[in-house]
């Protein structure tokens, strides 16, 4: 069944959001191809003349060249495609791999940070990695900076590395980083592309990986970046978690993350920041799968973090409290544990908004012991941070 993925990307052209509608019509690639095939009218006038143009023949031919150096095929039906990123907006329909794919079936946390690099954000890479454990895989590239660091740092310490490529495997990007890419590939990682190996690097890739780096993982931890950082479009498109290690606010090189946490980015304390965070995530997606909660695509387009506003330019919707929908007040029943309701209380009754050091005053916690448990309250929807700040929702 290969050969009708490989015909949609002859036919359309990689990462078309007509083929993910295609595909989410009728099921397969092959019912999409046999649906074209008896009504070429299914596509607008160019794409059909471009389509009509492609035989499976070609896709045939296509896909042995491909297959033949040892490389894989993930398509939209195979096991190993990251749930995660098929329920994103305009997923690729087939990833092409190298390597250990069962690394896909990891926790998969995505880190990612700016080319400049400055002598805090190198301590901290190293001990944010180390103390991850083996269970998690992490998702990146191989940009100079930050990337090839995180890289570089998930070698040394045994943590799985998958690199995400904005080209085809066929290709190097960037120049220079054919020898760690080989190195990760010896020592069990995995590459990964939605484009046909002898696809280039062009331009408006790069955005087509971030979508893909963003969108595969449950966590997304930035490490660094400006303003204008590409690692904030990463973040952009991920609709998991985003982390920040604690920074200087007052330095340029934080500024693209200092307004991240205020759109509701986390700070990153400890792994069980990020444990607690994965298994929410996870929980969330089995409650969809059992019918238990309305399963909704994730949101992918660049913007939707900082925006802060609708298509209709309205705020963006928050989750309903228990007060919202029950029209009572909140018990202890009403929370996982002791600790969130002792928590939500000292929020409920502040006259302001605290921060985390007035909880940590109020409650004679730590700031570690805080963030796991403010963390589910977020998640939850009982709580929202803004501007570093907490208020009941």
């Amino acid at each position: 069944m290969e050969k009708y993925y490989i015909w949609l990307l002859l036919a359309l052209g990689e990462g078309r959001p007509e083929i993910s509608q295609l595909l989410e019509r009728f099921g397969t690639a092959q019912k999409a191809y046999e649906a074209f095939a008896g009504n070429t009218a299914l596509l607008g006038a160019e794409l059909t003349a471009k389509a009509s143009g492609v035989s499976l023949e070609k896709a045939e031919k296509t896909l042995a060249a491909v297959t033949d150096d040892g490389t894989q095929l993930i398509t939209w039906e195979s096991e190993d495609y990251p749930e995660h990123l098929r329920r994103t907006e305009n997923p690729p329909c087939v990833l092409f791999a190298k390597g250990d794919t069962s690394l896909l079936h990891k926790k998969l946390i995505t880190m990612v940070g700016s080319r400049a690099i400055t002598e805090y954000t190198a301590s901290v890479i190293p001990q944010v990695i180390e103390r991850l454990g083996n269970e998690y895989a992490i998702v990146g590239s191989l940009s100079e900076g930050c990337d090839q660091l995180i890289c570089m740092n998930a070698l040394k310490y045994r943590v799985p590395f998958i690199e995400i490529l904005p080209c085809g495997l066929s290709h190097t990007y960037p120049t220079g980083s054919r020898t760690l890419r080989r190195f990760l590939l010896e020592n069990n990682g995995l590459l990964i592309s939605e484009f046909l190996p002898k696809t280039g690097s062009g331009q408006g890739n790069f955005l087509r990986r971030s979508r893909v780096i963003g969108g595969i993982s449950y966590v997304t931890l930035v490490c660094q970046a400006g303003s204008e950082s590409g690692a904030l479009a990463t973040a952009e498109y991920s609709s998991a978690p985003v982390f920040i290690p604690p920074h200087d606010i007052f330095r340029k090189e934080y500024s693209g993350v200092v307004n991240a946490v205020r759109n509701g980015a986390k700070l990153y304390i400890s792994p069980a920041s990020i444990d607690k965070a994965y298994e929410h995530a996870v929980r969330a997606e089995s409650e969809e799968k059992n019918g238990k909660t309305q399963k909704a695509k994730y949101r992918t387009a660049p913007g939707t973090r900082s925006d802060n506003k609708n298509e209709a330019g309205k705020k963006p919707e928050e989750k309903a409290s228990p007060e919202k929908t029950s029209g009572k007040a909140l018990t202890e029943a009403d929370f996982e544990s002791a600790e969130q309701y002792e928590l939500y209380t000292v929020i409920a009754n502040s006259e302001t908004a605290p921060g985390l050091e007035e909880l940590m005053a109020s409650t004679g916690r730590s700031a570690e012991q805080l963030a796991e448990i403010l963390l589910d309250l977020e998640i939850t929807g009982k709580v929202i941070c803004t501007g570093s700040r907490y208020r009941t929702v």
